[in-house]
Parts: structure tokens; C-alpha cells; sequence
């Protein structure tokens, strides 16, 4: 697959799009975000499938351990299925994309598998390499619809990174206690970002946020695919460090999804992203949400390890985070 290289540029079209108001479903928002990662109590999102790679919700699942940073911490479920939803759409227009965007013809619909019934707001970014304007939409289906399925190709840069970054700031900066996702539509490999990956991994690591991919190829896709395998008895929070920093420069969208607890797809097709999305859709619904308390607490990278005792169950679960806590 070709890969179309050009000048470090960003398009980013930002459209709010409030399927129903948070007041008018008597959610109160709080003071602050419930999620935030720089307070004493980590929150690890986790979701199982069975070895088909079907999500599993209500089997009995039992022997659930967590490391931090070779630590073992007791881990506490947290009750997360009644808060409203926050969602932002990441979708790439520029580089290889343009060949792609006929592909989201059934995202308005397919959203609604994502979110389900519960409360929620939409916000709509669209990317190639620089940010150019804003736009806030008006609270019609017909205005939705045709924002996800109507945009024109932009110019030959993914900067994916500066996107992830942006839609999680837009996220974190919502007052209130939402379930936040990002929602990536992009190819695998950042191309022109001025967000560096250190950073970019702080963003995430220190946010309440759930990145989900779904990747378009280009050339370099076999190259570039991210290898998340299992951390070993030899590995040290330095090696993990460096690991997720590598695994955000050369393959980021899976990167991120991955470090943050999600999963990540690639399409070639709109009969695949249907597939894919509804994947998505099923992951998130199913999965579970637990905390702890770190014990000791550090400032810094955290490397996280989730296991459970039953060798029946795949786990997915988020992969480290950060503590801005001072000492």
C-alpha cells in the first residue's frame, strides 16, 4: 500500500455535537472530573474475552491481580455503567485517508451501539497536519449526519498525535463525571505532529481517558504494527517506559489505544469498519472499571500488569500511568 508523504500541516475541524443535554437528563456535572489519575487513586479500566475474542460481562471472573510497578496493590471495583458518556471522534482527512472516508457511510448510525442509552456528548475532530478552524453544531440529527459522512479530503499530514492530544485536553477540560473516549479514525503512524511521544504519554497517563483505534493501511502498516507482548519477569519501569515511548512514534494509534486500556482495529473497507466499530462498541460495554490506592505513591511512569487466575480469559486493560504527585 502506498504511503502518501508531504509538509507537517493540521487541519483540525472541531464540531460539538450534543445528542442530549446533560441538564435536561437532571445529570448534574460536579465540580470536577471523577477520573483524574493525579489524585491517590488509579482507576484501570479491564475488559475479558474468551479465546473466540468475544467480551465477556457476566461470567464469573475471579483472581484478579495488578502490579505497579512490580508491586502488588489491592484493587477495588469501581461502578461506572450510569455515568453519562463523553465521546470525541478523531478522524483523519489528510495523507492516505481521502481513500477511507467513504468507509464512515454508516458511522451516525453504528455511533449509537457505542454510547447506548446513555446520556452523552459528541464532539467531532477532523485532522490532517494543522488546526484550522472551529465550528459548533446546532442539535440536529440531520446536522450530526452529515458532518460524520461528509468531509473533504485535506492535506498530505496525519498528525495523530497533536490530535490525541487535543481531543483529550477537550475531554479532561469537561467539567462534570463522564466515561471519556476517544473514538481514533486514522492510519497507524503519526507523520508531522510537534507533540513529542514523552509528552503525548504524560497526557494520556494522567487522564481518565480510553483511546479505541480504527486504522486505515498504508505501506508501512506491517512495519509499523505494534507487538504488545506480555511484560516479563526481567522487565523494569525504564524498559516499559521506553517501550511505550517507541510504541507511540512508530505505531500510534495502536500505542495509544493499547497503553490506555482500549483495542484497536484495521479496515479496509466499510464492511470492516462496520465490523470493527461494533467490536468497539461491544469492548466498551462489556468491560469493567477497577481502582487502587498506590502503595508507595511516586510521581512519574507507572507500569501497570493485570492478570487473573482463570486461563480461560484474555485480558485487556490499561498498560501504565502517570502520577504528577509531588514527593
Amino acid at each position: 500500500m502506498r504511503r502518501v508523504c508531504g509538509s507537517a500541516c493540521l487541519l483540525l475541524l472541531l464540531a460539538r455535537l450534543s445528542f442530549r443535554g446533560l441538564a435536561q437528563d437532571g445529570v448534574q456535572p460536579a465540580t470536577k472530573p471523577m477520573f483524574k489519575v493525579d489524585s491517590p487513586f488509579v482507576w484501570v479500566p479491564v475488559s475479558f474475552e474468551n479465546p473466540d475474542g468475544n467480551a465477556i460481562r457476566d461470567a464469573e471472573i475471579s483472581g484478579i491481580q495488578l502490579w505497579d510497578n512490580g508491586l502488588r496493590q489491592k484493587l477495588l471495583p469501581v461502578r461506572t455503567d450510569d455515568l453519562p458518556v463523553s465521546l470525541v471522534i478523531l478522524m483523519q482527512t489528510g495523507g492516505s485517508a481521502r481513500r477511507f472516508l467513504s468507509s464512515y457511510a454508516d458511522l451516525p448510525s453504528l455511533i449509537g451501539n457505542l454510547v447506548g442509552d446513555s446520556v452523552h456528548e459528541i464532539t467531532l475532530i477532523t485532522f490532517d497536519s494543522r488546526i484550522e478552524e472551529v465550528w459548533h453544531f446546532p442539535n440536529r440529527s440531520d446536522g450530526v449526519n452529515y458532518a460524520l459522512t461528509h468531509q473533504e479530503a485535506g492535506d498530505q499530514g496525519a498528525a495523530i498525535k497533536d490530535a490525541v492530544a487535543f481531543g483529550v485536553r477537550q475531554l479532561q477540560a469537561e467539567p462534570g463525571r463522564f466515561r471519556r473516549i476517544v473514538l481514533l479514525l486514522s492510519e497507524n503512524t503519526d507523520r508531522g505532529s510537534s507533540t513529542a511521544s514523552q509528552s503525548l504519554l504524560e497526557q494520556l497517563g494522567s487522564a481518565s481517558t480510553i483511546v479505541y483505534s480504527l486504522r486505515f493501511p498504508n505501506r508501512t502498516e506491517d512495519a509499523n504494527r505494534f507487538r504488545d507482548h506480555a511484560r516479563s519477569s526481567k522487565s523494569t519501569p525504564a524498559s516499559e517506559l521506553s517501550k511505550w515511548l517507541g510504541a507511540l512514534d512508530r505505531s500510534t494509534a495502536e500505542g495509544a489505544a493499547s497503553l490506555t486500556g482500549g483495542c484497536s482495529f484495521q479496515f479496509n473497507d466499510q464492511r470492516s469498519f462496520n465490523s470493527g466499530l461494533l467490536a468497539i462498541a461491544e469492548h466498551f460495554r462489556d468491560a469493567f472499571t477497577f481502582g487502587f490506592q498506590p502503595v508507595p505513591d511516586a510521581p512519574g511512569f507507572h507500569a501497570l500488569k493485570v492478570e487473573v487466575l482463570s486461563p480461560r480469559f484474555r485480558i485487556t486493560a490499561r498498560k501504565a500511568y502517570w502520577s504528577t504527585l509531588a514527593k
